[in-house]
């Protein structure tokens, strides 16, 4: 009994030891395993502001109507009396007369357009349109000659001695500037009724009849 009495000693000696030991490890908490550290969160992006709303593009402006032009155009100017007349004062009716340039230099062309005009002072705007047309004899366009008449009975069939006149040649229809002078003067009394040189190859100057209303006869 007392041989075994050591290693029995020893026995519970280590036995409360080890008890003792255990206690002391569950009274503890196990350790953690540290935690691995991931990449840092990316910082919010701002937030993007909202564009304002774009205003539809204006409607283009339309160009303003372009003025209708006249048909066929206009001669516009002014007669003047010549050195050689001025001193006579002439008196009577005045007549415009605008017709085509003849192909024979010895006749005259087809009647355009024919203007009444007061002679009561110089110098005398003018304009001629195709309102001016005593007849449809095509479009008042082209060259044209102009002859202007102070005619002393007012009688367009008529010329007499002492009328003083005045012509162009040639005057394209659109030109504003033109300057007809009179510094002719009649020298013999004719008449156009029944023939006379100034008839344009036949019929009277006025298209082969009397005139339409509103036009001087």
């Amino acid at each position: 009994m007392l041989r075994g009495a050591p290693l029995l000693v020893v026995l519970i000696t280590s036995g409360l030891t080890a008890c003792q030991k255990s206690d002391d490890g569950a009274g503890k908490p196990a350790p953690v395993p540290p935690l691995e550290q991931g990449p840092a969160p990316a910082a919010a992006a701002p937030p993007i502001a909202a564009a304002p709303p774009v205003a539809p593009p204006a409607p283009a402006a339309e160009p303003p109507a372009e003025p209708a032009a006249a048909p066929g155009g206009s001669i516009a100017g002014k007669i003047v009396l010549g050195s050689a007349v001025a001193k006579t004062r002439p008196q009577g009716t005045l007549y415009l007369v605008a017709r085509r340039i003849s192909d024979n230099p010895s006749a005259r062309g087809t009647l355009i357009a024919v203007k009444k005009l007061p002679a009561t002072s110089f110098p005398l705007p003018f304009t001629l349109t195709a309102a001016d047309m005593p007849f449809q004899t095509g479009p008042f366009d082209g060259e044209l000659t102009l002859t202007a008449r102070i005619d002393q009975d007012g009688d367009p069939l008529t010329h007499q001695k002492g009328d003083v006149f005045g012509s162009l040649p040639k005057v394209r229809v659109g030109a504003h500037d033109v300057k007809l002078s009179l510094d002719q003067v009649q020298k013999e009394t004719e008449s156009l009724a029944g023939g006379g040189p100034m008839m344009g190859g036949g019929g009277p100057m006025m298209g082969g009849g009397a005139l339409p209303p509103g036009h001087p006869q």
